[in-house]
């Protein structure tokens, strides 16, 4: 299970989170009120945000990379998506959720994609979903040459991801099934 998706700066200052779908809800403490447990969630994900852009600038600086990448050389999507950096790493309980999970991200520039997943949850499995989520938010929204697309088209990225990950299960797709989900995605992103 993804308890949650997130779409997040990674350029050096300040971490922005762009996008954000929760799919599951931890158990509220006694005592807390909606408001408060929003503010904490916001606030948990933005740890991990500000988490993947630290190691995504590690790793950037580790490889010998300049303040900021240059994409004007890669035309296709496929190009684009061959380039992106990933990793993952482990939540321990308490830092900064009540549980354990694992965050799982891909990221290329200012544009970074996490998965904050259940402990036990498939990796494999998770990251081509993600693979297949930054693919089509790509290709109707051009996200990662522009990430403010994740704010202007809200409706298309949330359309993607309720389409690939549906409630937060993630699905094992062969080719046949992924076509399917495909042509319903298309119908349901033109529509918008």
């Amino acid at each position: 299970m993804v308890y949650a998706f997130l779409i997040h700066s990674l350029a050096p200052g300040p971490c922005r989170i762009l996008y954000c779908s929760v799919f599951t809800h931890d158990s509220l403490p006694d005592g807390v009120i909606i408001q408060d447990e929003r503010e904490s969630r916001k606030e948990q994900l933005l740890q991990v945000a500000q988490r993947v852009q630290s190691e995504y600038s590690f790793r950037y600086v580790a490889l010998g990379g300049t303040s900021h990448e240059d994409l004007s050389g890669l035309a296709s999507t496929d190009e684009l998506l061959s380039n992106l950096k990933t990793g993952f790493f482990r939540l321990s309980q308490g830092t900064p959720f009540a549980v354990e999970r694992i965050a799982l991200w891909k990221g290329l520039a200012n544009c970074g994609f996490t998965l904050i997943c259940e402990k036990d949850e498939n990796r494999l499995v998770a990251e081509n979903v993600l693979n297949l989520i930054i693919r089509h938010l790509q290709e109707y929204c051009q996200i990662l040459l522009q990430p403010s697309e994740a704010i202007l088209k809200a409706d298309k990225v949330t359309a993607v991801t309720h389409q690939l990950l549906p409630e937060g299960q993630l699905l094992f797709m062969n080719n046949r099934f992924l076509r399917q989900v495909e042509k319903e995605l298309e119908q349901v992103v033109n529509a918008k």
